[in-house]
């Protein structure tokens, strides 16, 4: 097989193929599976580009107790439930607070709720909601899972009529304490303590449970019992849409149906004392979510930085050491080698840390490199105690009551499947990689720092390359985009897919919200009809590719093709420009700059997705869809704002380009948006008049527009503004392309921040802002046309500083510290300095690659 073979497969695993709409038409109900194994836009949504689940059919699901083999047609069960009770379970850490990790404890349990005054008490604004809410305070006999979270306690009810419950910790009045397992307090013979535990003298073992059960396992004396003046109501019914806020002192009782209680109100009182130490209760958050994006101010607004309250700093740092101690056993259980396909399988890394990222997910466990794929072993929790509290294990896998061991599933990815890799960003910290692979979706993994990372794209690369006899294309590689480059310019590759490329080259991915590819704004006519004419089937007519007028201008970014607005934001840099010189010493976040928003971050990215990915956009947005009018409604309004609003600069993403993904511009869940202010319902995006009302062919259009002559012909103006020497220094000032210094960020700035809690709120508003790609050329783009090869050194268009070839990793290195480079900067790449002392010891951990322990 030739280079070029080569390259062209790795690029068509950036753009795998997608199951048709037919396929991916969902229910009306709007019920999404909570699993891991569910797609990026949930098991009942479209799938995008290189993004699945995780684990979807980019792997194969091997279980030590199955007879699962290579050679199965069947790769593509992944996280999927293995029981019917799984199956149907209806959580997902999307449902938890922004930041709130599953602590994956769960039990089964009977819940019941009293109201602490009468219902028609409370009068207050935002009071109980309605009949769906007003049952969650007076629950009876209600079988489910009661899960406990960092910093929130969930009850999920059986019947998918009923909605999941979520008390946060600082919403409880008093601390979880252990009751009685019957429904009054007074009739159970028991008093409560001066701690509110509940002590029974009255001890009967023969007693039926509060609910007539003479089930045994049940523990028919004590409860644990909660007690909130607020809590939060999702998915009752099964649907999508915003959760219902309960303002009203309320009761919460769980009988534990197979075992006892004290564990887990053990831990919840942990939780509860150190959320209750903290005054400043809960992180100021950075949001960027569309409310903000268009918001009709004057002027951008200005990034907030969240300050913390030394209580509050402590409260965390609480937080943090709990669930690390809760998480540990499981995060440090080493691979299961019983997991391995042959039994001539040779490791070729110890047991290491490792992450799987969908967007504001990420799933964590341990994987191991051999000779014939990559393993993934996610963590698979045990009991709690010896009393049949059962942990959840992530994806809905296997649970098991008998052992705390490693068991369940481990999945993998074929060395022989694998077309390319890229290295990837974990928010601000350089230890991704990214897998692609043939005809499915790429995975995304992060590993516990950098050297890691490059052992294993080492290793890798040369098991392939000895098979192959030919190196592995690695997006991130200088090589790699000045052969995309050729490829472009010899009409091998398309602008779709040459724009692909340059994207993930640059950092960007489909998996990571904040770096989600970018597309340009291309054409400028998005005239809507509201008649019902009707029209011809040759509409093309209405659209002409070789009138200059129908199309944006590639050379100028978003913020400067209105003037008039643009001189708002230059009138405003200017005085940032004067205020600096009038002033001494300046921070970081006075340095001048034009635009106080950025044209790619995650709220922008799911204002776009918000009918493919509701649940992710209720995360962002504390559990509510943002105000009609600023949703995505309609293409031309949409264009509008970004040529009018002072907020609003964001660009494109890919699937405005790809007919085979217009489910996210048609409300196939039948989500309530509700109505704009015309009293007009948001349902379907309103499409342009030479759409002719159809999501495929506004797609098909704009993607013919993307490859038309002139788009062609200006396409490297607009790739100097994102990839090129107008994207960050003289030349964005030049180009009128200056964004907010956050947005200039990387990993070597993060790690020049001393103080740590500084370097996480930088690295939360960076994220959350949004970052520009990382520069890819040093030089004016090239024309298509256009033959590098008469520059001379042609090596000078390619920059140096994000492009490494080798980060330090030789072939013979045993992994000890690494080749320190230098990048065009001057400075070091981050995390290269490695301690000798502890790399010596790194086989008793397990903690980083090293030379083979197997061997």
């Amino acid at each position: 097989m030739s280079t070029t073979n080569i390259m062209k497969e790795a690029i068509q695993a950036l753009y795998p193929p997608r199951p048709t709409a037919s396929r991916r038409r969902i229910r009306r109900s709007g019920s999404s599976s909570s699993s891991f194994g569910s797609s990026f836009h949930e098991s009942s949504t479209p799938s995008q580009f290189g993004v699945g689940g995780p684990i979807d059919n980019n792997s194969s699901t091997v279980d030590s107790s199955s007879s699962t083999t290579p050679n199965s047609t069947n790769r593509l069960p992944s996280y999927g439930a293995s029981s019917k009770r799984n199956a149907k379970s209806r959580f997902s850490e999307l449902l938890l607070e922004h930041g709130e990790k599953d602590l994956h404890r769960d039990w089964a349990v009977y819940a019941s709720s009293s109201l602490l005054m009468n219902l028609n008490e409370n009068t207050t604004n935002g009071g109980i909601g309605g009949n769906i809410a007003a049952g969650s305070c007076q629950m009876k006999q209600m079988e489910g899972r009661l899960r406990i979270c960092s910093q929130s306690i969930v009850f999920e009810p059986r019947q998918t009529s009923r909605g999941i419950i979520r008390a946060p910790f600082r919403h409880m009045t008093v601390c979880p304490f252990l009751g009685s397992g019957n429904n009054s307090m007074e009739n159970s013979g028991g008093i409560l303590d001066g701690d509110g535990a509940f002590n029974n003298n009255n001890n009967n073992n023969n007693r039926t449970n509060g609910f007539g059960n003479n089930n045994h396992h049940a523990q028919q004396d004590m409860a644990a019992i909660l007690r909130c003046d607020r809590h939060v109501v999702m998915k009752a019914n099964n649907v999508i849409g915003p959760y219902e806020d309960v303002q009203a002192p309320v009761e919460f009782r769980f009988v534990f149906l197979h075992s006892s209680p004290t564990s887990m109100i053990s831990l919840a009182k942990q939780l509860f004392e150190v959320e209750s130490s903290s005054t400043n209760k809960k992180l100021s958050s950075v949001s960027f979510a569309p409310s903000v994006a268009f918001d009709t101010t004057s002027a951008p607004p200005i990034i907030p930085l969240p300050s913390l309250s030394s209580s509050s700093k402590n409260a965390i740092n609480a937080r943090d050491a709990i669930i690390e101690q809760v998480l540990s056993p499981t995060m440090n259980r080493p691979f299961d080698t019983t997991n391995f396909l042959h039994v001539s399988e040779r490791p070729l890394t110890p047991s290491l840390r490792c992450s799987v990222k969908t967007p504001l997910l990420e799933k964590k466990g341990c994987s191991m490199l051999t000779d014939y794929g990559f393993y993934f072993q996610p963590v698979v929790p045990g009991s709690m105690d010896n009393n049949g509290a059962i942990g959840n294990s992530i994806g809905g896998s296997s649970r098991s009551s008998n052992k705390v061991g490693p068991s369940g599933k481990a999945h993998v990815w074929f060395m022989d499947d694998i077309r390319a890799i890229s290295r990837r960003y974990d928010g601000m910290k350089d230890r991704g990689l990214e897998i692609y692979l043939a005809k499915q979706h790429s995975v995304l993994l992060t590993f516990e720092n950098t050297e890691v990372r490059e052992r294993v794209i080492l290793l890798v690369s040369q098991r392939i390359s000895s098979v192959k006899s030919l190196p592995l294309p690695c997006f991130t590689d200088r090589s790699f985009v000045e052969s995309a480059l050729e490829l472009w310019q010899a009409g091998e590759l398309d602008n779709f897919e040459y724009l692909l490329c340059l994207n993930s080259a640059a950092g960007r991915s489909f998996h990571d919200l904040s770096r989600y590819p970018v597309f340009p704004w291309v054409l400028s006519n998005y005239g809507e009809n509201d008649d019902e004419d009707d029209f011809s089937d040759d509409f093309s007519t209405m659209l002409d590719f070789t009138d200059p007028d129908n199309f944006r201008d590639l050379s100028k970014p978003i913020g400067a093709l209105n003037e008039q607005r643009h001189a708002d934001f230059y009138n405003r840099y200017m005085s940032m420009v004067q205020q600096q010189k009038s002033h001494a010493s300046q921070s970081n976040q006075d340095v001048p700059f034009m635009y106080g928003t950025h044209y790619s971050a995650p709220g922008y990215t799911l204002f776009y997705l918000l009918r493919v990915m509701p649940e992710h956009m209720l995360l962002l947005q504390n559990g509510k869809f943002d105000v009609p009018d600023r949703l995505f409604h309609s293409i031309d309004a949409t264009y509008k704002s970004i040529l009018t609003n002072p907020a609003d600069v964001k660009e494109l993403i890919p699937e405005f380009f790809d007919p085979d993904c217009y489910d996210f511009l048609i409300n196939s869940m039948g989500l309530g948006l509700g109505n704009l202010q015309t009293g007009e319902r948001v349902n379907d995006a309103i499409l342009p008049l030479w759409a002719n009302k159809s999501a495929k062919r506004f797609l098909r259009k704009n993607r013919a527009a993307l490859e038309s002559e002139y788009c062609t012909r200006n396409l490297p103006k607009w790739i100097d503004l994102i990839f090129g020497i107008a994207s960050r220094g003289q030349g964005a000032k030049d180009a009128k392309n200056l964004f907010h210094p956050m947005a200039y960020i990387g990993p070597e700035d993060l790690e020049a921040i001393r103080n740590p809690e500084d370097r996480e709120r930088a690295e939360l508003q960076a994220t959350e802002f949004g970052i520009v790609p990382d520069q890819l050329f040093s030089r004016k783009h090239p024309s298509k046309n256009e033959n590098i090869g008469s520059w001379g050194d042609s090596d000078a268009l390619f920059t140096r500083d994000r492009l490494r070839e080798s980060y330090g990793v030789e072939d013979n290195t045993n992994f000890s510290a690494p080749v320190m480079t230098k990048g065009e900067s001057g400075r070091a790449p981050s995390g290269f300095f490695v301690d000798e002392a502890m790399m010596q010891n790194y086989n008793a951990t397990g903690s980083h690659v090293g030379a083979n322990p197997f061997d």
